[in-house]
């Protein structure tokens, strides 16, 4: 018995490898049927967009590649669901930047505080070379295919305590992602980090877990952080981006054909999502208003900036290496 142990133990270890490098996707009736990971909840904007690339893929495809859509944490939290794709056992996953950034940490240019000046130059960056050029790099550095960048909204915080500068919010706790980038947020606004999943934040401002939490208008409302927060802050601190990437494993399953109307419409889904966030921010505001919250527009966001400017400064130091200050120049340059 204690000879045939070991070599039960080694057949399980290369079992599990199997199982482990095998593409999540499934084949029916000689159809494609892909998995896609996000945290929001059925019908946000995230959901609508992930829908209309599902619907585009389908269509581009002749109906050979189906996407089935997997919201609101049902395949894991984002760190979760992004190590997913990374291993080959969910085909694809829409996660922020910063978790992207713990890969490989030029894509953290996306999620940066201040970064992008409006509407316009976002757009321009969206339609621009920067996104395909980082991704051919994360390709070669993690092992994953970068297919879009969805834009989640302009970061605002909602809090329990008001709050007009950084100086005001000393000591306050906000919730943020687990991801080290998106802890920044809640030092930009002068506050401290408490890392809480997306799905138990209601519950965690509710008890106290944290005074505050920071996300855009629209996310503020679909998650319901209007009943458990009294105030609004319009910080703007980050244009926070949602990285849509897929497994190699899944990539390389499909024809040059495929591929060519599975980027397209990724970028199509892109753009729709950005147009939907344009369109939806201020109707939030005005529904979240009614909702009860009040809203704080401070005097000046020079105070905020300022700090986002000392963490810049930490971080082309600390990513040298892998060029973090030139990214983040190209995309704040981008005209």
């Amino acid at each position: 018995m204690r000879k045939i142990l070991p070599k039960l133990i080694v057949l399980l270890l290369i079992f599990s490898l199997v199982i482990v490098s095998a593409s999540a996707f499934e084949v029916k009736n000689g159809v494609k049927v892909l998995k896609i990971a996000h945290v929001n909840p059925v019908g946000s904007p995230t959901d609508m967009a992930v829908n209309k690339w599902a619907e585009l893929v389908e269509k581009g495809t002749d109906g050979k590649v189906k996407i089935e859509i997997f919201p609101n944490e049902q395949l894991g939290i984002e760190k979760a669901a992004l190590e997913g794709v990374v291993l080959g056992t969910i085909d694809c996953s829409l996660n922020d930047a910063a978790y992207h950034a713990s890969l490989y940490s030029p894509m953290g240019v996306m999620d940066f505080p201040y970064t992008f000046r409006d509407w316009d130059h976002y757009r321009k960056v969206l339609n621009g070379p920067i996104l395909n050029e980082l991704g051919d790099l994360v390709e070669k550095e993690v092992g994953i295919k970068i297919l879009g960048l969805f834009l989640f909204g302009r970061r605002m915080v909602c809090s329990n305590v008001p709050f007009f500068t950084p100086q005001d919010a000393k000591g306050l706790s906000v919730r943020t992602p687990t991801s080290k980038l998106a802890m920044e947020n809640a030092r930009v606004v002068g506050a401290e980090p408490v890392s809480i999943a997306y799905t138990e934040a209601y519950m965690g401002l509710k008890q106290g877990l944290a005074d505050a939490a920071e996300n855009p208008l629209t996310g503020i409302y679909d998650m319901k952080w209007d009943e458990v927060t009294k105030y609004l802050i319009l910080t703007e601190h980050v244009w926070n981006n949602e990285i849509l990437s897929m497994s190699m494993d899944t990539w390389n399953s499909f024809t040059p054909e495929q591929q060519k109307v599975i980027s397209e419409t990724a970028q199509t889904a892109a753009v729709y999502r950005l147009d939907i966030q344009i369109e939806l921010e201020d109707q939030r505001l005005e529904d979240l208003k009614q909702n009860g919250m009040h809203v704080i527009i401070p005097s000046s966001l020079q105070p905020f900036r300022d700090i986002a400017a000392k963490i810049e400064k930490s971080y082309i130091e600390e990513y040298e290496k892998d060029n973090w200050g030139d990214w983040h120049d190209r995309v704040v340059n981008t005209k």
